[in-house]
């Protein structure tokens, strides 16, 4: 009982204090990320074989391909606001830390890391490399 009493103790103390990194992600624009970002990745990224699928950790709708709605699922018709914010928050929070969304898809001669798609971008100068830093770093 003692030990039951604790466990009940420590989920309140502790169910209300806000975690570290729990706290809403910020993005830039998505009217912008579906202008400049979002098609890159429906080109390069959002195919049934790499990140148009539940079962990956970056998760990517794009038109003709993965979509939120399995009725909706490889129609090609434009993404719904909810599925381009998706997107953005999905790349954003990739995004954030080590940055694996902008290392992984460079070669490692441009200090990329090991991506199963192999290289996405050519290289940092590549203009769809210089979208996403673009995209974002603005406020």
């Amino acid at each position: 009982m003692r030990l039951s009493l604790l466990a009940a103790l420590s989920v309140l103390a502790f169910g209300c204090v806000e975690e570290p990194g729990t706290h809403p992600l910020e993005i830039p624009s998505v009217g912008d990320f579906a202008a400049t970002v979002q098609p890159m990745l429906t080109k390069s990224c959002a195919s049934a074989s790499c990140h148009g699928r539940r079962d990956r950790a970056l998760v990517l709708y794009a038109p003709g391909a993965y979509r939120s709605d399995p009725a909706r699922l490889y129609l090609d018709e434009p993404l719904t606001p909810a599925e381009l914010k998706t997107n953005a928050l999905n790349v954003a929070a990739f995004a954030q830390g080590e940055a694996p969304m902008l290392r992984k898809p460079l070669p490692p001669s441009a200090g990329g890391l090991w991506h199963g798609g192999g290289d996405v971008f050519a290289g940092t100068q590549d203009p769809g490399y210089q979208a996403l830093v673009a995209w974002l770093a603005a406020p």
